[in-house]
């Protein structure tokens, strides 16, 4: 078995770029924001369904504090996977610690950070940790040089540029139409360099998050993916609760992705039964092994890489007639091509 885990969140506070801030610096420490190795990292369970308020949405929130059953869904979640207590690591700590679970693990070939804090940072780990790490821009596509930013960050490293791979973004979270003309030049960017970008639709932030939003469906992303057609898009999460609009979504557009990332615990709150078997089956029958992506949105420790999600989706794809070049293709083969990995 090889592996690529396309969907790992650095354990930080931030889990979007803004614009205000970097914590990379030559040696690995922080460059700004916090003392120099005194960065709190995330240690928040709520990276892996993204939390409200901490990306760069103006919407709504809720006092999460002031709901009992939202802390009890919480408790219970953790429960479930039998997960322990999250911690809070220094910056320096966190590379270590993610480098060391990708090199405890001969299968594990890479870990690619869809967030970890700013463009910046990304970078610098990449740079230090070649073929360990990967990773994608992930900054607010409403700052006004938000294509610039794009760009630097896509560019070849040798160059002094970002060498990132793609380019993650959370659609509830931005207060713009995704199919809007004034994103046009980041697709355009992303199609000029053959990146996918990954978007995030489906409810945010778990029990008391995001519910309604223009982008919450991921469907609105059509008429952009038909008008780049050599743009790759993923979706996480199977599609995170709209299941027959990413499927259609799929259908249509054959540089559509899916990704497996997560404990997708929003199949709790289908009006229908549904689980991880007849989610490999269906998106297999619809578009084929080579479009579905393996990720485990993973983030924290003392967690680090969440071998139970790969354990589970594994039986589940051999258990749904998947061969063994497909598993392959999930695994590993298809976030390769994607990421051009040599």
């Amino acid at each position: 078995m090889r592996v690529i885990d396309s969907h790992v969140h650095f354990p930080e506070d931030h889990l979007i770029d803004d614009g205000s801030h970097s914590r990379a610096g030559a040696s690995g420490s922080p460059a700004g924001g916090n003392p120099a190795g005194g960065s709190p990292a995330g240690g928040n369970p709520a990276a892996e369904v993204h939390a409200a308020g901490t990306g760069y949405t103006s919407g709504p929130s809720v006092d999460r504090k002031a709901h009992p059953w939202i802390e009890t869904e919480k408790i219970r979640w953790a429960a479930a996977w039998r997960n322990p207590a999250p911690r809070k690591v220094s910056w320096p700590e966190g590379e270590r610690l993610w480098r060391a679970e990708v090199e405890a693990r001969e299968w594990l070939k890479s870990v690619v950070f869809v967030t970890t804090g700013s463009n910046d940072d990304a970078s610098a780990l990449v740079a230090r940790n070649p073929g360990i790490f990967m990773g994608y821009a992930h900054h607010d596509p409403l700052l006004p040089d938000a294509a610039e930013r794009l760009e630097r960050a896509l560019g070849p490293q040798a160059q002094g540029q970002g060498g990132l791979r793609g380019y993650k973004i959370l659609g509830p979270a931005i207060d713009r139409r995704l199919d809007d003309p004034s994103f046009y030049p980041l697709w355009e960017i992303a199609q000029a360099h053959g990146v996918p970008v990954l978007i995030h639709f489906g409810i945010m932030g778990g029990a008391g998050g995001i519910a309604n939003h223009v982008n919450i469906n991921p469907i609105i992303i059509h008429d952009v993916a038909k008008r780049f057609p050599h743009m790759p898009i993923i979706i996480p999460h199977f599609g995170c609760g709209y299941v027959f609009e990413t499927l259609n979504l799929c259908w249509a557009c054959p540089n559509v992705f899916v990704d497996t990332s997560g404990s997708n615990q929003w199949m709790r709150w289908m009006p229908y039964p549904i689980d991880l078997a007849a989610l490999f089956r269906k998106y297999r029958e619809t578009v084929g092994a080579s479009r579905i992506i393996f990720g485990t949105d993973s983030s924290w420790f003392p967690r680090g890489f969440a071998e139970a999600y790969l354990d589970d989706q594994v039986r589940e794809m051999y258990d749904t007639g998947y061969s063994a070049d497909e598993v392959d293709a999930v695994l590993y083969r298809n976030i390769a091509a994607l990421l051009k990995v040599k």
